[in-house]
């Protein structure tokens, strides 16, 4: 299988500046923002300023997937999914957490309900790495059954993002002049 190519944006803060800002201890600052729920608020604040894309309104909460117009062409619609060690689910937000859940068919709906999935990994966060994965994709790790309702491991991640793409990475600044990348 030829691998297809996938550039990995790379951003790193200051935990002590996050600390500071927040008025809270670096640890505190580390262990909440690896917490995909909160960080997911502001990844699609970066993401937008990233991917060039404008968030709208969930029917889960607010700002939670993007859209951008392509004119002629039409919507272009863009989730994005924050994970840790835990790995990571694809499907709608009103599918994940606590006494929520999501069949097959609901996670096929989900990946077909956009194009392109940002993937934002905070294993390592402050450093937080973004994948921008088209969700034909992710589609075809459904029918492999490498990606179920229940989600994929990070290794498991891991290993598909190696085995199936050639990746280039590109490390900025992630401040408020960030603009999209071209």
């Amino acid at each position: 299988m030829t691998k297809a190519p996938i550039v990995v944006v790379e951003a790193e803060f200051s935990l002590d500046e996050i600390a500071a800002a927040l008025k809270l201890l670096p640890g505190d600052v580390l262990s909440k923002f690896r917490d995909p729920r909160i960080t997911s608020w502001f990844a699609e604040i970066w993401g937008e300023r990233l991917f060039g894309y404008k968030k709208h309104t969930s029917s889960n909460h607010p700002g939670s997937d993007g859209a951008m117009s392509l004119g002629d062409i039409g919507r272009f619609d863009i989730s994005v999914r924050c994970f840790n060690t835990n790995g990571i689910k694809f499907q709608k937000s009103k599918f994940i957490g606590s006494g929520r859940r999501a069949t097959p068919d609901d996670l096929l709906e989900s990946l077909e309900s956009v194009e392109c999935y940002v993937v934002v990994d905070l294993r390592q966060f402050p450093l937080l790495r973004f994948y921008p994965i088209d969700s034909k994709l992710l589609l075809r790790l459904v029918r492999q059954g490498k990606l179920t309702a229940s989600g994929i491991t990070s290794k498991r991640f891991d290993a598909w993002i190696a085995e199936s793409f050639f990746t280039t990475t590109h490390r900025i600044s992630l401040g408020q002049e960030t603009g999209a990348l071209g």
